[in-house]
């Protein structure tokens, strides 16, 4: 083959570019965290008024899912990425020059309705631009980015606020949003046909899995395509395995660490002479716990990245052999959660908690694997509807995530760590009877008055 035959690598250069927005989304969102004393201080709010603002932006990027969805539809991802981007820094302007609550919390409110636009948009270019056999390996690459853009954040913002101030590494921080939101403008096409980089081989390439074109059907109100939307008992189950694997999820970046100095780490597990501290020898040991549970709270997360490549990749590499999704995509989030499970089961056994923690990250490197086949699949089986179809996933995706957080130390003060933990282990198990049921073979929407 000639490299004028060979397909050019245009569809790449668009996958780095949502690498690049997804971790610059995750960087401005996070980088409140490490900054929250600051702000308190400088602005004179309380805490509790500050978990407020922060609160509001997740309640409302949860509500504007279905919405930024429509949009990317209507306008085309292009237009609306750009405009969500450059928007949701300009948020983050505002939160930066706020002098109290009510202007931070109306940046937060801001950034959190605009930046809901993202991962629609991105399904809807995934979908123009990667073929279905390297959606998985794509739609994990994009859970990474978010997850290491999270990561640099909290780093960078703590580097930067003694020398910028908070105000300064919001400013900062919001540049490169601005910046990509003009040359993503500029750059992309909708459709790869569209873009005169792309030459005949990968223009091939990207339009083999392309449905053939069908007459168009009778036009629907507004009403009856929510309808066949809401009885669609394909969507039902991809947003029930989705909000019950988010909230499942939630347990390792959120109480991970409480658990494990309440319960697991034990005196004779830290190597500490705390017996020498001639002051306060329970403080030193408190404080060694703290340390060694975030420590040991970390190591999960980056088995976490490492394993949604390889199960994208995995679930990839299945449907180009087999050509079935039920083995490619049910196949592997089913076998990643039981797999998981068992390994959770086994974990909880160990004493020794270094060692019962690199079980449980082994656990949720394989239970990652069901990530990029969620993602996968939706953009597989969404049809016209993708991005609103995304949005109301990812949508019930958030409110799992909220209601877990906010009812597991409210479960540990019931029943203790034994229930919290029975539920959690329970999530697993619903998520996966629901991808035991999903049909992985329709076009939700279209096909949906058939079910």
């Amino acid at each position: 083959m000639s490299s004028s035959e060979r397909p050019t690598l245009v569809r790449h250069y668009v996958l780095i570019a949502l690498l690049v927005i997804t971790a610059i989304n995750y960087i401005q969102r996070n980088c409140i965290s490490p900054l929250a004393t600051t702000i308190e201080e400088v602005l004179g709010i309380p805490q509790e008024k500050l978990d407020d603002a922060i609160s509001a932006f997740f309640w409302i990027y949860t509500l504007m899912q279905v919405p930024s969805g429509w949009l990317a539809q209507r306008w085309g991802p292009r237009r609306t990425l750009s405009l969500y981007a450059a928007g949701w820094s300009a948020a983050l302007v505002v939160a930066g020059l706020a002098g109290g609550y009510a202007q931070l919390l109306l940046g937060r409110s801001l950034m959190g309705a605009l930046q809901a636009g993202i991962f629609p948009c991105a399904t809807l270019i995934l979908a123009s631009w990667y073929p279905a056999s390297q959606r998985g390996l794509a739609s994990a690459l994009l859970n990474s980015a978010m997850l290491l853009g999270g990561a640099g954040s909290v780093l960078l913002a703590a580097e930067l606020r003694d020398s910028l101030g908070w105000d300064g590494v919001f400013f900062a921080f919001a540049v490169p949003g601005f910046l990509w939101a003009g040359w993503f403008l500029w750059w992309f096409r909708d459709r790869p046909e569209d873009h005169s980089a792309v030459n005949a081989a990968e223009l091939a390439l990207l339009t083999r899995d392309r449905p053939p074109p069908t007459p168009p059907a009778p036009p629907r109100s507004f009403s009856t395509s929510l309808l066949l939307l809401a009885t669609s008992v394909p969507l039902l189950l991809l947003c029930s395995q989705q909000f019950f694997r988010a909230a499942a999820n939630r347990l390792f970046d959120s109480r991970l660490p409480t658990y494990l100095e309440k319960e697991r780490i034990t005196r004779d597990q830290l190597t500490i002479a705390a017996e020498q501290a001639t002051e306060d020898p329970e403080k030193a040991y408190d404080d060694a716990a703290k340390r060694l549970a975030g420590r040991l709270a970390s190591f999960p997360q980056w088995a976490g990245i490492v394993g949604g490549i390889v199960g994208g990749a995995l679930s990839d590499y299945l449907l180009r052999r087999t050509g079935q999704r039920r083995i490619a995509r049910n196949g592997v989030a089913i076998a990643s959660l039981a797999v998981a499970m068992v390994l959770y089961l086994i974990a909880y056994g160990i004493a020794d908690v270094t060692t019962a923690v690199a079980v449980l990250s082994l656990g949720f490197f394989v239970f990652c694997f069901s990530s990029p086949c969620a993602y996968a699949l939706a953009i597989d089986i969404g049809g016209k509807n993708l991005a609103v179809i995304f949005g109301l996933m990812n949508m019930m995706g958030n409110l799992g995530a909220s209601a877990y957080t906010a009812s597991i130390m409210r479960t540990v003060a019931l029943g203790g760590w034994e229930l919290a933990l029975g539920v959690w282990f329970s999530l697993h198990l619903f998520a996966l009877i629901c991808w035991c049921f999903l049909n992985p073979n329709v076009v939700i929407g279209e096909s949906a008055a058939k079910e």
